[in-house]
């Protein structure tokens, strides 16, 4: 069960590299257009940004060192555990002399490492979503600026712009956070198993911060998500009615243009595979994960 969950954590970085390789070209657009939109933006627009920087910077943070800290945690196993390696991985040749073992540590190490990467990258992920959120607040508190037509192309058109970057970017980071989502439920059902095995209690304390650090890392999905859910939806929509009753209705027509298009609000999803990222799921998620465990447990148990 230790080497499924060690796995896991493995494929997961396999596929997000593939992932990101693939779609690098959307990824590099849209960190530039961020990098640039930041640069250029004016008082009120970094008030927004600044407030979703205050929102999410100590959770983010919080997260992407936990990953390395739970490698930095098996890696140094060894040090108090009867194993010799982070891993116990069977090797077709000898690794008995000092060399070999040692390159074997460093080699298990640098796997480690690089399975934090994979799941920090899903803070990068969440990074793009939350700036595509604030931007649409942001455009959705402009409306209260738009009192002509040439105000209200202007805004469709950015509205437009926005939606075009989102469909992008959303199109490749769902397949991160779907690899996520799968791996992490592995994780998750695997590591409680070995808590309520006969391990020692150096082997529980690792797996507990994992099993605790794997349900958090969903959530770096799922809060950008929701939000994104919310802004592109209700919020746009009460903001754009509270300003168009007072427009004529030549320009009401204008508008129904975007109501229509905040009927339907940004959603992360692959169809077939994982329903709409949102705090629904997240609870829909726990509550599957706790009955493959319960499942599982009484399997072991028989």
């Amino acid at each position: 069960m230790k080497s499924a969950i060690l796995i896991s954590g493995v494929i997961n970085f396999i596929v997000k590299t593939i992932i990101v390789r693939i779609h690098r070209e959307k990824f590099q657009k849209i960190d530039m257009e961020m990098n640039e939109y930041i640069i250029n933006a004016n008082e009120e627009e970094l008030t927004v940004l600044q407030k979703y920087v205050n929102k999410c910077w100590i959770f983010q943070g919080y997260m992407t060192c936990s990953y390395y800290l739970i490698s930095i945690g098996v890696i140094t196993g060894p040090l108090f555990l009867p194993q010799k390696f982070p891993c116990d991985a069977v090797y077709p040749f000898p690794i008995d002399s000092i060399i070999i073992s040692t390159i074997v540590y460093l080699h298990q190490s640098i796997v480690g490492f690089q399975c934090s990467a994979g799941m920090a990258l899903d803070c990068q992920a969440a990074l793009f979503l939350w700036y595509i959120s604030a931007r649409l607040e942001i455009l959705a508190k402009q409306t209260k600026n738009i009192d002509n037509f040439k105000n209200l192309r202007s805004f469709i058109k950015i509205h437009q712009n926005i939606l075009s970057s989102a469909d992008e970017v959303i199109y490749a980071i769902r397949f991160i956070f779907l690899t996520t989502i799968f791996m992490t439920k592995i994780g998750m059902i695997f590591g409680a198993i070995i808590l309520l095995s006969n391990q020692p209690m150096l082997v529980k304390l690792q797996f507990t911060v994992l099993v605790i650090s794997a349900s958090m890392s969903i959530f770096v999905c799922i809060w950008p998500a929701e939000k994104l859910i919310n802004v592109s939806g209700n919020f746009m929509t009460r903001n754009i009615f509270h300003v168009s009753s007072t427009h004529s209705p030549a320009m009401r027509k204008l508008w129904l243009s975007v109501i229509r298009r905040t009927q339907t609000p940004i959603t992360i999803k692959v169809v077939g595979f994982m329903d709409a990222l949102s705090y629904e799921f997240f609870s829909s998620f726990l509550s599957t994960v706790f009955s493959y465990f319960t499942a599982l447990r009484v399997a072991v148990q028989a």
